[in-house]
């Protein structure tokens, strides 16, 4: 008769092994990493949502002035409609229209949001310059003759530039890229 010996097959350990506990831990890793950039994206968008706010901020009191500028009350002389230019205290002109708005109106108030400083007007948005993120653009924007290939010519609002009669205004923010955000087209 023929012994059968029986073969003690260990047996198969089905919990994990080294390998699983590293995989977890991998996964622990990146979704703690996900969290964290979701954080810091979440906080760049209200920076950005914050420095779109000084802009519409800009673009309300323009507005809301810019149709009370013709009338005897205003209160801002710099910023009259229909004032002749005066050399000594350049009235009729953007430099001192701006300087009165930055000296008595809420706008003096406002900040930006990436840089914890007052937003600065700034002639335009470039994304190589760290240095302009959330920072505010005012251009102004000039007809051309009908019929033109271009309807308007955009440029800078400068200091000396006349503000006697109405004038068409654009204004954008530089986002965190230095990338411009246009806000809105008005009329001042």
């Amino acid at each position: 008769m023929e012994q059968i010996t029986e073969t003690h097959n260990p047996e198969k350990n089905y919990g994990p092994n080294v390998f699983d506990y590293f995989f977890l831990g991998f996964l622990a890793v990146v979704i703690i990493l996900v969290t964290w950039l979701g954080i810091k994206n979440y906080d760049e968008a209200v920076k950005t949502e914050k420095a779109k706010a000084n802009g519409e901020t800009w673009v309300t009191w323009l507005t809301e002035n810019g149709l009370e500028r013709g009338k005897d009350e205003f209160k801002l002389k710099g910023c009259k409609a229909g004032v002749k230019p005066d050399d000594e205290q350049k009235v009729g002109t953007w430099g001192s229209c701006l300087s009165e708005i930055m000296a008595q109106t809420p706008l003096k108030d406002l900040s930006n949001p990436f840089l914890k400083t007052l937003p600065k007007l700034i002639p335009q948005c470039i994304s190589t310059d760290r240095t302009v993120i959330g920072d505010i653009v005012i251009e102004k924007m000039v007809p051309t003759p009908p019929g033109s290939a271009i309807p308007v010519v955009i440029s800078q609002l400068t200091e000396s530039d006349s503000i006697q009669d109405k004038l068409q205004i654009r204004i954008s923010v530089c986002d965190k890229g230095g990338y411009p955000i246009q806000i809105s087209e008005l009329e001042f």
